[in-house]
């Protein structure tokens, strides 16, 4: 047999009900509540003594999604982790950093696989929402290079000097 104590934070659930499932008998409250009624009509009487014990329920989320974040793995536990660390200090965690083929490569994947994804659930009769059409970057070798070696391509106006002159037409 394993015995399990809680925390003080949470109340004692046995005044609620005995062990027999029966619901457990209540006193009838003798104090005169006319008696100790302030001009509002609230009872002081009832605020002197405690009720039961408070609970934060704000730390108990806390702990009940603590206890559940060690069984995170990948994706969910770096965001998990990157959280917490974001709590502790107020400031977002330096992401790695990954070079751009390698990063291609795994949207590549992933969109791969969002689409086998999107087939299967078609061939079983499956809902979705519709996707709406993004707008693509193209992301080739020559146009990197350019825009490497000569900067970005101006819209409107010119570089002189080292300066951005912008058109008054526009």
């Amino acid at each position: 047999v394993v015995v399990v104590s809680t925390p003080s934070a949470f109340p004692d659930f046995t005044s609620f009900g005995t062990s027999d499932g029966k619901p457990a008998k209540r006193k009838k409250d003798t104090s005169n509540s006319n008696v100790n009624s302030n001009r509002n009509g609230d009872s002081t009487g009832t605020s002197k003594r405690k009720l039961g014990v408070e609970i934060d329920f704000d730390d108990a989320i806390r702990e009940v999604h603590k206890l559940g974040s060690t069984q995170f793995t990948g994706k969910q536990k770096k965001e998990y982790e990157a959280e917490a660390y974001k709590a502790l200090t107020g400031r977002e965690k330096k992401k790695q950093k990954v070079p751009m083929k390698i990063v291609r490569g795994i949207k590549k994947a992933a969109a791969k696989r969002e689409k086998r994804v999107e087939i299967e659930n078609k061939e079983a009769g499956i809902v979705t929402a519709v996707k709406r059409g993004k707008v693509k970057k193209s992301y080739s070798e020559t146009n990197r290079r350019n825009r490497d070696i000569h900067g970005p391509a101006p819209d409107i106006g010119f570089m002189k000097g080292g300066k951005y002159n912008a058109s008054k037409h526009r």
